[in-house]
């Protein structure tokens, strides 16, 4: 395991007929804020962005690529942020990015909490379900909330048509979803169960104590899946890109000496390449 890895502990209810998963992202949040160069709410709005695309995939049927992507509709022009997005695969490795609207630098260390001060209203949530052959699957929804945590059960109510719940703090998430044979009482014991954590156990104590809390219900751990920070940029892949440019535009974007710099957008590297 990585050290600087995250563990997304996988659970079943079977007293109620539910599953879920619960991951504390400490080092993944801390990562994207640092190489972002974000602070206050808006790494709060990331951190909580790449966590929740984590328990996507993790309740995802077969996949290998997640992709949660928020994006401000083109009439809030006044909104700071224009996009998050996060995306994470099988592999472990979680990556995304942050556009500021161009003409909003000067607002980007407000601390106005919601979404809505952010992004504007209403939002619009994309999702990219890659299975690894064939078309990916892509929902795009739009909802109106000052919590993403509202957005992603309205996504998977609407889109997906699962029973779910979740919770998302800055650096914790927990998703817990109907299984088949889940009545509204066993709904309503898992609920209530996962209402009875408090705001600070929330904040400090470690996903296996959080989980106590599901004992009554005959929780089962059924498995663990690591998760860091991870962007899988090289030069062959940004040459690559490169040459989908027409090459009178590469001609424009190069300097004196023929070459071009690259910065990736999800983890800020920068790669110089040639033209010639």
């Amino acid at each position: 395991m990585v050290a600087s890895s995250d563990t997304l502990i996988r659970f079943l209810l079977p007293k109620v007929h539910t599953r879920g998963a619960i991951i504390r992202g400490t080092h993944i949040v801390q990562q994207a804020a640092s190489i972002h160069g974000l602070v206050g709410i808006p790494a709060e709005m990331m951190g909580k962005t790449l966590l929740a695309s984590i328990l996507l995939l993790s309740i995802a049927k077969g996949g290998i690529r997640q992709v949660l992507q928020l994006d401000s509709h083109t009439s809030q022009a006044h909104a700071p942020i224009a996009r998050i997005l996060a995306e994470v695969s099988t592999g472990g490795y979680v990556r995304g990015y942050l556009n500021w609207q161009e003409n909003h630098t000067a607002h980007r260390n407000q601390q106005e909490a919601g979404i809505s001060a952010w992004m504007g209203h209403p939002l619009y949530l994309s999702t990219v379900r890659d299975m690894g052959f064939g078309t990916p699957y892509v929902s795009t929804i739009k909802h109106d909330s000052e919590y993403l945590a509202d957005h992603i059960m309205h996504y998977l109510h609407q889109s997906v048509q699962v029973q779910a719940d979740i919770i998302l703090t800055p650096t914790l998430a927990i998703l817990i979803e109907a299984m088949p044979g889940c009545q509204d009482k066993h709904w309503f014991e898992a609920v209530k169960a996962m209402a009875t954590i408090s705001d600070s156990a929330l904040k400090t104590e470690t996903p296996k104590t959080l989980l106590r809390n599901f004992e009554h219900l005959a929780c089962k751990v059924v498995g663990h899946d690591n998760y860091s920070y991870q962007c899988g940029c090289s030069t062959e892949k940004m040459a690559a890109a490169l040459e989908s440019i027409p090459t009178e535009q590469q001609k424009e974007l190069a300097n004196d000496a023929g070459n071009i710099t690259i910065s990736c957008q999800y983890c800020n590297n920068h790669y110089t390449l040639s033209t010639k």
